[in-house]
């Protein structure tokens, strides 16, 4: 321990460089210095009593550390000038040593360029050398060949034969093999090259080469047969490269075709043969069955194509053991093979066949057929793809092409296909509409209807569908809303193709006594079933084109489309009309009863439309939609042939109604002048014989009209009788003079309409009505009570001059005790 005011050891060791402070910070090293001094302090007994405190020690302990601290700075900064100067010396000598490293790699580079040069100058000498080299060793080993060569050809010159390939080729080793079929190759073309007739034994050599040569290749296909049926995949694979070597193979992959089982076996061919016989039996009936709308398939065909398939890949890995690389190319010519002895003759035998029974069962079996050989395409397309590893698609591309080529002819000449497939639909259409039109061709030969179109066109009239017209149901109106529509059916009514009639009792008389054939009531023979089967049948044929001619569907779905409208409509739904309005136009007004079942065409007609339109929009035109020229023209067929129909119908109720109303107006002339002024009551019990008429009539038609027309039409239809009758009664009843008693019996008579008429449920006609029964009033009330009576009620509406002719048809209009101040009141009334 040192004195008081000296300066411990322990600390002197912490102010050196090579330990300052220890690690301690400042404050760390001044506030252990304290402490320990304090420490020493206290424990010395001369200071524990004292009152005071001496701060000198601590004083004289900091002034020491200060001196040290001193003398060490004092150390530092003469090393520090010391290291300065060391390494500004330093940095001088790294400077002079990079330059002088950067002058050796410029040396170095400069060096390394002349060695460049040098050695492009080398090289340019030496490729030339190595060039003559290659060929010289190229000409020495053709050289070593040719002198083979003519060892060998030498040979057969004088032997006939050479025993050094004979050797070789019977070796057990297959180099040896290829090494002699490799002699005998080129020993060939040498001959060829040779022989000359200016050279004795040129001909005789070139006989005898050639003659070897089929000796050993006949040889070695022996033993590739003998290979094969012992399976011994190795050997074929040998023989088949030592062939390859030979003449390319050609020969050995003719012969290993030719001599598979599935081309030779008797009992195979036999098979087929009978197949061939028996194959279109079992789907004869469905292929000339029109309402048979699955695709026909030929199960015999089926199983054929399975088992090819099956053939196929067995094969394939058999040529790729044998053939290797080559196994492409043999398995194309395998697949060849069996196109064109296994399926073409099959495919060409059922479309001849089927062609025999008809054009129908000809478009079925070639869809078929076409679907069949699709789907045995995609088959061995997937196993190339997936079973065979390998980048080429040649395999893919021969199926495809064998397969259009089988097709090519019988698809892609309009004639063989399409132009059947036309005449096949037309001869359906024909078929299903012949029993009604063979029935009612009569009929339909007139054109009343056609006529009745045209004359409608050229003069500007159409049906009324004003329910308010009383005048009758047609009027001229040459800018009518059916203008439009007059150039699209003049176009189609085609009156010339027709014999022309005029509409008398000579032709009526004709017509109803040749065969029967005016029918009345509707026929079964009409109906939404045999379009739906036609309909049918134009699907199946759109989807046989969509499926075999791709390319074409558009055209050709438009002309289907065509033919569609043309059997369905024009000859069909046509024809049912013209029957409707022959039968009509025809009616007998004088019976007492009337037969509106013609009304069930109309019905039949309605929803045919509605079932063409609904399959337009949602089967054929979605097929059209990447052709839309297309699709506007059908569009178009279809609004026109739609527009015409509804046309036809409007003239056939157009001329129902008018028949009607004369048999309303022929059982009105029935009324008797003295039916509304009896001499006595006792016929107010009973009604009119034209009222019980009319009614009965009215709920005949409405019986009869409520089994055909639905909705509106039903609704249009009826207002048009109600008009009719209603503008014949008010016109009636102003022509007959009334008693009181009449008047009871005109009231009983409209209120038996009237009564009809409620049954309908139609406002409209009901509000007519009761104005034509307060009109009977004017016949029955007091004179006095005329004037209040004409201005109440409905017959405030009613013209004044109907009511003035009513008021005078009164029995007492005239006499003496009709009040005069009435009449004159009704005269001003009438005048005003």
């Amino acid at each position: 321990m040192n004195s008081l005011y000296e300066l411990d050891p322990k600390w002197q060791r912490l102010l050196t460089t090579g330990n300052f402070l220890g690690g301690l910070t400042v404050n760390e090293f001044v506030e252990e210095i304290s402490r320990d001094h304090t420490l020493r302090v206290s424990s010395n007994a001369v200071f524990r009593d004292r009152e005071t405190w001496d701060p000198k020690p601590f004083i004289r302990t900091f002034e020491s550390t200060l001196r040290e601290l001193k003398i060490l700075q004092d150390e530092v900064r003469g090393r520090k000038g010391s290291l300065t100067e060391a390494v500004s010396q330093q940095e001088l000598q790294q400077a002079q040593l990079v330059q002088q490293l950067a002058r050796q790699l410029d040396q170095i580079t400069a060096q390394y360029a002349d060695l460049d040069t040098q050695l492009t100058t080398v090289t340019q000498v030496v490729a030339p050398l190595g060039d003559k080299l290659e060929n010289a060793i190229r000409r020495k080993k053709m050289y070593s060949k040719s002198v083979e060569l003519i060892k060998r050809y030498k040979e057969f010159s004088q032997f006939g034969q050479s025993k050094y390939i004979e050797t070789l080729s019977g070796s057990t080793r297959w180099n040896d093999q290829i090494q002699a079929a490799t002699l005998m190759k080129n020993l060939l073309v040498l001959a060829m090259k040779i022989e000359t007739n200016s050279i004795q034994g040129t001909s005789d050599t070139t006989r005898a080469i050639e003659k070897y040569s089929e000796h050993l290749e006949t040889n070695w296909l022996d033993q590739f047969n003998c290979a094969y049926r012992d399976n011994n995949f190795q050997r074929l694979n040998e023989i088949a490269m030592i062939l390859n070597h030979f003449n390319g193979g050609i020969n050995v992959i003719t012969n290993f075709i030719n001599q598979h089982e599935f081309f030779i076996d008797s009992n195979q061919i036999e098979t087929d043969n009978a197949n061939d016989e028996s194959l279109l039996a079992g789907i004869k009936e469905k292929s000339l069955n029109p309402d048979h709308h699955q695709v026909v398939y030929q199960e015999q065909m089926v199983k054929t194509l399975a088992e090819i398939v099956q053939v196929v890949e067995n094969e394939s890995l058999i040529v790729s053991k044998v053939f290797e690389n080559n196994f492409t190319y043999v398995l194309q010519l395998f697949i060849q093979r069996i196109f064109a002895q296994k399926l073409e003759p099959k495919i060409e035998y059922t479309l001849n066949t089927a062609l025999s029974w008809s054009s129908l069962a000809y478009v079925r079996n070639l869809h078929g057929l076409h679907s069949l050989m699709g789907q045995f395409v995609k088959d061995l397309s997937e196993f190339f793809q997936e079973k065979l590893v390998t980048e080429d698609n040649s395999l893919v591309t021969a199926v495809e092409q064998c397969t259009s080529d089988i097709f090519v002819r019988h698809l892609f000449e309009r004639s063989r296909y399409f132009d059947m497939e036309r005449r096949n639909l037309e001869s359906i259409l024909v078929e299903k509409t012949n029993a009604f039109n063979l029935l009612h061709h009569k009929v339909i030969r007139l054109r009343s209807l056609t006529g009745r179109i045209k004359r409608n066109l050229d003069s500007g009239i159409e049906f009324s569908e004003d329910t308010n017209n009383t005048d009758g149901n047609q009027r001229a109106k040459p800018n009518s809303r059916l203008s439009q529509y007059k150039a699209l059916l003049k176009k189609r009514l085609d009156l010339d193709s027709f014999p022309r009639f005029d509409h008398n009792d000579s032709v009526n008389d004709q017509v109803a006594g040749d065969g029967e054939q005016r029918l009345q009531g509707y026929d079964s023979n009409f109906t939404i079933d045999n379009v739906d089967a036609m309909l049918k049948c134009v699907v199946e044929a759109v989807a046989r084109v969509m499926e075999l001619v791709p390319n074409k569907a558009n055209e050709y779905i438009l002309e289907l489309i065509e033919i569609m409208f043309m059997g369905i409509v024009g000859s069909y739904v046509d024809s049912a009309l013209e029957v409707a309005y022959y039968e009509i136009d025809n009616a007998d007004i004088a019976a007492a009863t009337i037969d509106l079942s013609l009304l069930g065409y109309i019905a039949t007609t309605t929803n045919i439309l509605n079932y063409l339109s609904i399959s337009m929009k949602s089967v054929f035109l979605p097929l059209l939609n990447n052709s839309p020229s297309v699709k506007k023209q059908i569009v178009e067929l279809t609004n026109g042939n739609i527009k015409k129909c509804e046309y036809a119908i409007n003239v056939i109720i157009e001329r129902t109604v008018n028949v009607v109303s004369g048999k309303f107006v022929n059982a009105l002339a029935k009324q008797k002048r003295k039916d509304f002024v009896p001499r006595t009551q006792d016929l107010l019990d009973n009604d009119t014989l034209p009222a019980v008429e009319i009614v009965s009539l009215l709920k005949s038609i409405h019986q009869q009209a409520s089994e055909y027309l639905k909705g509106e039409n039903f609704k249009t239809f009826l207002i048009a009788i109600g008009n009719d009758l209603y503008g014949l009664l008010l016109a009636h009843y102003g022509k007959f003079q009334v008693s009181s008693i009449g008047g009871i019996i005109v009231t009983k008579d409209i209120i038996g309409y009237l009564t009809e008429i409620d049954s309908w449920k139609i406002p409209k006609l009901l509000d007519k009505f009761a104005t034509l029964r307060e009109l009977a009033n004017l016949f029955t009330v007091q004179p006095d009570l005329l004037d209040s009576l004409t201005k109440e009620g409905h017959l405030g509406d009613v013209n004044k001059n109907i009511i003035s002719t009513y008021i005078s048809n009164r029995e007492d209009f005239n006499h003496e005790n009709f009040i005069s101040s009435v009449k004159n009141n009704f005269r001003q009334y009438t005048y005003n």
